[in-house]
């Protein structure tokens, strides 16, 4: 299941690109959210565990991979998730711009690739 959740973190990743590139900035960062999650989900399957709620895998990581992930990393996980919290059922809009979008799809490309290296050292 970890690798089927970091192949979706990577499609999610290229999507978030897709939607900056059209300008669709708000969409951009809720896809780099998602990558985020599905690559954060991707650890916790590899440790054994199943967690579909956003809180509860931000508490994991927090008190589980601090220091292998970085608490700048996973503050911006959970930046993005009560941000996605407030685009989903908000009744204003945030007012994404590029930069924003940008910043989130570079931050969610870090991500991944720490979640890869914390996965492939947990499988040798």
């Amino acid at each position: 299941m970890a690798r089927k959740s970091m192949e979706m973190a990577f499609e999610k990743l290229e999507r978030a690109s897709e939607l900056h590139e059209k300008e669709f900035y708000e969409e951009s960062v809720v896809a780099s959210y998602s990558a985020m999650f599905q690559a954060a989900r991707a650890i916790l399957f590899v440790e054994g565990i199943i967690e579909k709620n956003h809180y509860c895998v931000v508490l994991y990581l927090t008190e589980n991979h601090k220091d292998d992930l970085g608490l700048d990393l996973i503050s911006w996980l959970d930046t993005y998730r009560l941000e996605r919290h407030q685009w989903f059922y908000g009744v204003e809009r945030l007012g994404t711009d590029s930069d924003e979008s940008e910043d989130a799809i570079d931050r969610s490309t870090k991500f991944l690739e720490r979640a890869e290296e914390i996965i492939n050292k947990k499988k040798n």
